[in-house]
């Protein structure tokens, strides 16, 4: 559902997301948009009541965020560094005749060579170049998962029917344990390879255990020891990597912490906890 919130002399895109899984409401800025996941359980009511009672936080938040559009960076500038298989890469900026944009990768000088039309226009330069960055992450971690994936699948016993790679923005990976279907981000392809492992593993692992309980960390484990290391890298890295991705077309507003701003009972005795979400 997706509507706009009036607050003062703001109007602030909403958009509402129910999920049968959920069990907490979260909240969250993104493309200029507030995101609401909620529960099956929590009303439309109930949201619309904890919005408005938290007007202040919203309004100020947009506000910020409005604010951080008018001084943003300009992206693809010569010098510039861009992750890459878990490694800086430097960005070198060239231009040619040629009415297509270019991308070489040197893995020696570690540099993203981007060969830009001549008369290409300033306001088409960044979205032109990400469609083509997508591409080539696509491919190139399509690749690395078409080798490490048999790999642990047979070091670790277990299967899978299907793998999908796409241009996820908010996890690494998912899997689907019901029909054994993987899915994995393009953008696996900025992360180091222990990394990478680390997360075909995770998700294998959900295949037996489709929940983070004991069993399922002990599972992981027994393959990546250093897991909990990795995992830190990760949510470290993930942060970095999103803010590179929405630089430049709208930035995220990122809330100091994971806030918890009410604890209600909705009905049938179930409890829904609200937070701000650190997105």
């Amino acid at each position: 559902m997706k509507y706009l919130l009036k607050i003062k002399d703001l109007d602030i895109p909403i958009d509402i997301k129910e999920y049968k899984t959920a069990k907490t409401m979260k909240m969250f800025f993104r493309d200029n948009t507030l995101i609401i996941t909620k529960p099956k359980f929590v009303s439309k009511r109930d949201v619309d009541i904890f919005l408005m009672t938290n007007e202040p936080i919203i309004y100020r938040e947009y506000k910020n965020i409005l604010e951080q559009n008018k001084n943003k960076e300009i992206l693809w500038q010569t010098g510039q560094k861009f992750l890459y298989k878990g490694e800086d890469y430097t960005v070198n900026i060239l231009y040619h005749s040629k009415d297509i944009i270019s991308i070489r990768i040197e893995k020696k000088s570690k540099t993203f060579n981007i060969i830009l039309p001549n008369f290409i226009k300033k306001e088409e330069i960044d979205e032109n170049v990400k469609i083509a960055l997508r591409r080539i992450f696509k491919n190139n971690t399509q690749a690395i998962i078409n080798d490490r994936l048999p790999y642990w699948s047979q070091k670790t016993g277990i299967k899978y029917t299907s793998v999908k790679v796409q241009d996820a923005k908010t996890k690494f990976g998912s899997c689907v344990p019901k029909t054994k279907a993987l899915h994995f981000s393009s953008r696996l392809i900025m992360l180091n390879e222990d990394a990478v492992d680390a997360i075909i593993v995770h998700e294998l692992c959900h295949i037996v255990y489709p929940n983070h309980g004991k069993e399922f960390y002990k599972l992981v484990n027994s393959y990546i020891s250093n897991y909990k290391e990795i995992d830190k890298y990760l949510k470290d890295i993930s942060k970095r990597i999103r803010e590179w991705w929405e630089l430049g077309t709208v930035p995220i507003s990122h809330f100091e912490k994971k806030k918890t701003l009410s604890r209600k009972r909705i009905k049938n005795g179930k409890y829904c906890t609200i937070r701000w979400f650190n997105n």
